[in-house]
């Protein structure tokens, strides 16, 4: 095996149980964001609310912050998907009410320096722990130094919905703004489709009668529409159901797809992994281990600009669908090299526990054999937008 596993098992309500504070379930994290962004100006009124948040985000959690009677005020996301603390630092004023900061697909940073300038501020800290589960960095488990934390059942257990806030501080008496569920009958009928659907593309290796797989699109905001959320509460099937998976066990599997891939992908110069520095580290033989407490989401890597969307069909071709992040951030908004960057080059390697070893190795092979005319990036012209909003 290629790392180091687990003697015992980890429940999600045990791992809950590791935070002090109240945990609400949601149909989705981003409902649970939202309804922090309107707690939070309701127990402290701002005549012109801001947060302050990464530009490389999706559309969807755009459109809440909008939603919510705020103004984003955003920073740059570099390419190893760190913090630019200065930055953030520099863009809080009187009217900031939070800063919003991610772990990206699971590379984890370190929340303490920010936390320390949150709390100068007297700003509260919302930490994203979407691509984030089970997880420790530093020796600290991820998403306990937020006031504020995030976690997503449907992104890291590949739920159809759910997501988890852990409030970690509680200044006020938080109260979702909703009590509807999700359908329990809906959430079934989901996650029985999704499992039947895996088996069955595992047993048939993923066969494709007709080779052709199509790509997911991408998000959207209409800055002149008016933006509203409906926020819903996770039903109570799901609520039980998700307590009781094996964390230990979901993480291993990830990590072991995770590092499979990084040490049988043979050009990192061209298939770039994103923020190695934080969660490997290399033998005397040339390979990779992974950090104890690495939880990874997906694998992000660079490619060059003019050759992702190349490589993405490649893959696409030999029947692995991978996600290119989120290409319609930074919203055509200038001075973001580092979001940029990511909206033209990266791509995600799924490495989830439903990856078979077939699938790995297609996406091995297919990277280890590029030709050369999908390997040399032809000319980008930067002077027109790749992405419009609608």
């Amino acid at each position: 095996m290629f790392t180091e596993k687990s003697n015992s098992s980890l429940s999600l309500n045990q791992f809950l149980g590791q935070f002090e504070g109240r945990k609400i379930f949601y149909a989705n994290a981003a409902h649970a964001f939202y309804d922090v962004m309107v707690g939070l100006q309701q127990f402290r009124p701002k005549q012109k609310p801001n947060i302050i948040m990464p530009v490389y985000i999706p559309a969807k959690l755009y459109r809440f912050v909008l939603a919510a009677g705020y103004e984003p005020k955003f920073y740059d996301v570099p390419t190893d998907l760190n913090l630019n603390l200065q930055e953030i630092s520099e863009l809080i004023d009187d009217q900031t009410q939070a800063v919003f900061a991610v772990h990206f697909f699971g590379i984890p940073v370190d929340m303490e320096p920010l936390k320390e300038i949150t709390a100068k501020a007297g700003v509260y800290l919302i930490e994203d722990c979407a691509h984030i589960m089970n997880a420790k960095y530093k020796g600290k488990i991820l998403g306990t130094t937020g006031d504020f934390t995030l976690f997503s059942t449907r992104k890291m257990m590949q739920f159809h919905f759910g997501g988890i806030l852990v409030l970690n501080s509680e200044p006020w008496k938080f109260k979702p703004s909703q009590k509807k569920r999700v359908n329990s009958l809906f959430f079934a009928y989901h996650l029985l489709g999704s499992r039947i659907k895996f088996r069955v593309n595992n047993a048939m290796s993923r066969y494709n009668l007709t080779r052709k797989l199509s790509l997911p699109g991408t998000g959207y905001i209409n800055f002149s529409e008016k933006h509203v959320v409906h926020v819903k509460m996770m039903d109570h099937l799901s609520e039980w159901y998700c307590k009781l998976i094996d964390l230990d066990k979901l993480v291993n599997k990830r990590r072991d797809n995770f590092l499979f891939l990084l040490n049988t992908i043979e050009d990192h110069t061209f298939v770039q992994p994103l923020g190695l520095d934080r969660y490997a580290t290399k033998d005397t033989t040339n390979r990779y281990s992974l950090n104890k407490g690495f939880a990874p989401f997906s694998m992000p890597v660079l490619i060059p600009d003019g050759s992702r969307d190349k490589v993405q069909k490649a893959l696409c071709d030999a029947g692995v669908i991978c996600f290119i992040g989120w290409p319609e951030a930074p919203f055509e908004e200038k001075g973001f090299e580092g979001a940029e960057a990511l909206q033209n080059g990266l791509i995600e390697l799924p490495v989830h526990k439903y990856m078979d070893s077939n699938q790995l190795k297609k996406i091995v092979d297919c990277l280890n054999t590029l030709p050369e005319n999908v390997k040399r990036p032809h000319h980008v012209n930067t002077s027109e937008p790749i992405f419009h909003l609608t």
